[in-house]
């Protein structure tokens, strides 16, 4: 009898986009068509990408994410890819790094956003993504990147992940704001 645990299936690039793209429109309080509209493309497209039943061009992706004023890897990022960026994140602020300053995330906030990602379901993982970039906020952060950076790490790893996301987000807001 074969007692083995099954390795962890890693999550289709369609889902993990659907996710993020949702998580990062919903905190930059935008709708379908006014992220359709700055990225040049139908709110069709924008739907069926939140849908997961797209397989959008790489152009897309790019033009989408300048449109939210974010990386594209914010939007491709995997759940094991965010944790493996928390670690490095823990890892630099272990060793006194600048960009590894803890931000404070209360235990109480952390214990709300892993309540919300229990469920398993789309509403709740938004609160806690919300509730991860109402941290970053907190903390006197007020760009883009960093507040869906907060957001979407939130999404995957409460406490180590909205440190880390807006940490991340910190390091690609001057390379944003230069590109526009």
């Amino acid at each position: 009898m074969n007692l083995s645990v099954p390795a962890p299936t890693r999550e289709s690039a369609d889902s993990v986009l659907a996710k993020n793209l949702v998580v990062a429109r919903t905190v930059a309080g935008v709708t379908q068509q006014e992220l359709a509209s700055r990225a040049d493309v139908s709110r069709a497209t924008v739907a069926q990408i939140e849908t997961g039943s797209s397989d959008p061009r790489l152009s897309t992706i790019v033009e989408l994410a300048n449109a939210l004023g974010v990386p594209p890897l914010f939007l491709l990022v995997a759940a094991e890819d965010v944790r493996a960026l928390c670690a490095l994140h823990i890892g630099a602020t272990a060793n006194g790094s600048e960009a590894g300053r803890p931000l404070p995330v209360s235990p109480v906030d952390v214990e709300r956003m892993q309540r919300y990602l229990r469920t398993g379901m789309l509403k709740d993982r938004l609160r806690a993504a919300r509730l991860g970039a109402a941290v970053a906020r907190a903390a006197g952060h007020d760009d883009a990147a960093v507040l869906i950076g907060a957001a979407i790490f939130s999404a995957v790893q409460p406490g180590p992940g909205t440190a880390a996301g807006t940490a991340l987000g910190q390091q690609v807001a001057p390379l944003n704001a230069n590109a526009t």
